[in-house]
């Protein structure tokens, strides 16, 4: 596989994200317990998540997104530093198990860190889909939030692909998921081109998200 999604840890949590991303994009499950996998009838490697083999056989190297959610925080940030050894491009969301773990898995490379478990599952399946039940602005924890931005006729993004806008650079933020009409995008690459009515899944740090505001401005676009 090339540009999918690769879910490690598949618990209460990930059983959460993967019913909601099935279907809209390639993923590989990573988990130790083969029966569990066996009922998601999904593409899964049997094993631990901290091991660059195992890794290596879900395809780490070429994903687009890496989402670890693994129960315990060492292990969670063991993970997140191989893939981002292993794929220094790949967006990686990591569950963080405590609050002290949050900055931990930061430093060991991890672009998004979400606490308490369950909420997590279900905002990280919400960012990742751009589902239409987020509201404008999702406080996500620990100062991270989800922007909901819909693309106004007027705004400098029509037009223009995502290398043009070189949205990251300029403001640290990265767009997850394009809703369009009655479809939604979550392979979203650098030529990817923005229309008129787009509304866009952004993720950052607050300043970052009022950055990108104030660069392509309001929620609506305007």
């Amino acid at each position: 596989m090339k540009d999918h999604y690769v879910v490690i840890g598949y618990g209460d949590v990930g059983r959460a994200v993967v019913e909601v991303i099935r279907g809209k994009t390639e993923l590989v499950i990573v988990d130790r317990d083969e029966e569990k996998l066996k009922k998601a009838r999904l593409p899964y490697i049997v094993g631990d998540g901290v091991e660059e083999e195992t890794l290596d056989l879900a395809g780490v190297r070429n994903a687009r997104m890496v989402i670890i959610l693994l129960e315990k925080d060492t292990d969670t940030i063991f993970a997140t530093l191989l893939v981002r050894s292993m794929n220094p491009h790949a967006v990686i969301l990591a569950r963080a198990n405590t609050v002290e773990g949050i900055e931990q898995i930061y430093r060991a490379g991890a672009d998004f860190v979400a606490a308490l478990p369950i909420v997590a599952g279900q905002m990280l399946a919400k960012l990742v889909t751009g589902a239409d039940t987020l509201e404008d602005v999702v406080k996500l924890c620990e100062g991270i939030e989800i922007l909901k931005h819909t693309v106004g006729d007027g705004s400098p993004m029509v037009g223009k692909s995502l290398v043009d806008l070189d949205i990251r650079f300029k403001t640290g933020c990265t767009v997850i998921g394009i809703k369009r009409g009655e479809d939604v995008i979550v392979e979203i690459e650098p030529s990817t081109r923005i229309e008129a009515g787009d509304v866009l899944a952004v993720i950052g740090h607050e300043e970052q998200v009022e950055r990108f505001k104030e660069m392509f401005g309001d929620l609506r676009g305007s």
